[in-house]
């Protein structure tokens, strides 16, 4: 019996390294294509995700789907990343800026939100908030959520918009979905925002690059 358990350690230690070497693989490929000196990989044996190290930005790939991510121009009033992801018919942004003059959450989250549903006729969206949300911050920083039922021409969207501060980076997570899938989405845009506002909290506390 005891050896049995050792190999099954062993066994469930080599597919961890495996995934691992996996996830690295594929970003750090996409990371020498694109030349990206401002993000590093950040993966682990569960998720293929990059780094945007001046602000601590996770960007989780997802496992089928389209992925984009870039830095703000140089010229940019602000600085600031971002990256996008769509699965199906659901979109998830996740950006992060540095603003030039000071602001306050509440006053970044206004105006993104103005900026968000402008033209879209939205209306508070009526469904149940994710677990995750409902779950207590457990020391995460102060961060805000809006959820909309919003319209493109004939078809009725969820959208999601979170947005969290720390040390002036502000970090938003945008998500969009045929309102027939809203609930799911929440559900999965509110582990990801707990998940990502997590890393995010972290890198900003220990600011050290990731390692390949």
């Amino acid at each position: 019996m005891r050896l049995l358990l050792c190999a099954l350690v062993l066994s469930l230690s080599a597919c961890e390294k495996s995934d691992l070497d996996k996830h690295r693989g594929i970003t750090n490929r996409m990371l020498t294509q694109r030349g990206a000196p401002d993000f590093v990989d950040a993966s682990t044996p569960e998720i293929a995700a990059i780094r945007h190290t001046p602000s601590g930005m996770v960007c989780v790939l997802p496992a089928d789907g389209a992925f984009e991510f870039d830095v703000f121009p140089a010229d940019s009033m602000n600085a600031g990343a971002q990256c996008s992801s769509t699965v199906g018919d659901v979109a998830t942004a996740w950006v992060v800026v540095s603003f030039s003059q000071p602001t306050t959450l509440d006053a970044a989250f206004a105006s993104a939100n103005t900026q968000l549903s402008n033209g879209l006729q939205a209306q508070p969206w009526d469904g149940r908030p994710s677990e995750a949300d409902r779950a207590s911050p457990d020391g995460l920083p102060h961060y805000r959520i809006q959820r909309v039922r919003a319209q493109f021409g004939e078809e009725s969207r969820y959208m999601r918009l979170s947005m969290a501060e720390m040390d002036g980076w502000y970090l938003q997570q945008i998500s969009s979905a045929p309102i027939a899938q809203a609930r799911e989405a929440e559900t999965q845009a509110g582990a990801a925002w707990r998940a990502g506002l997590r890393a995010f909290a972290e890198a900003r506390r220990d600011p050290a690059p990731a390692t390949n």
